[in-house]
């Protein structure tokens, strides 16, 4: 009966340290998942939001220089401050998985920006070139993050382009706001 117990105990025992093993490789794979699509966005302190209508001069096509002021190689053509509501529902898509993926191309020449502020400072920006599908944040963004593929034999990418529905949400702000670049109708990238 000894042996009986003893073995019993043994057979329990590996079971449970195969349950123990097995729930914490899921639990890393989760944690991994949701590290891999956390929205910085969401957690992101600013008291106001502002989209930047503007025209890039020379190299440097960044609105904001490395002091956080509006740069001298750019002209602003309009700035708007977004109301509280749809702040949150770009926060929310600039940091969805389902807002990245796509192609896109290398010319960037922006003329969407969008700034976070805190107390009047710049604490967050982002600038957009609708026309080559190209979204670049001061914050890196682990949505864009996402379809590697496989080029040649040995070098991966990441396509980061903006997906057909964000272009669209952002589209539709860049319209209701008559900003002077749209998506032209004949946009690869919305087909």
């Amino acid at each position: 009966m000894n042996l009986i117990n003893k073995t019993l105990a043994f057979f329990v025992f590996r079971v449970r340290m195969i349950i123990y093993i097995g729930v914490s490789v899921l639990a890393c794979a989760h944690m991994q998942v949701n590290a891999q699509i956390k929205n910085p966005f969401l957690s992101l302190n600013f008291d106001s939001v502002i989209l930047y209508d503007y025209q890039p001069y020379g190299e440097d096509p960044s609105l904001f220089d490395s002091k956080g002021e509006i740069g001298k190689g750019v002209e602003v053509n309009k700035r708007l401050k977004l109301d509280l509501g749809t702040a949150k529902q770009l926060n929310l898509k600039l940091g969805a998985k389902e807002s990245y993926g796509q192609a896109n191309a290398s010319c960037f020449e922006p003329h969407l920006a969008i700034g976070y502020f805190k107390n009047g400072k710049i604490i967050q920006h982002i600038m957009v070139c609708i026309g080559c599908n190209v979204l670049s944040s001061s914050i890196d963004i682990p949505a864009q993050h996402q379809n590697k593929q496989r080029i040649g034999n040995d070098y991966y990418y990441t396509g980061h382009g903006m997906s057909k529905s964000f272009r669209q949400f952002l589209n539709r702000l860049l319209v209701k706001y008559n900003f002077s670049h749209q998506i032209e109708k004949e946009s690869m990238f919305d087909k």
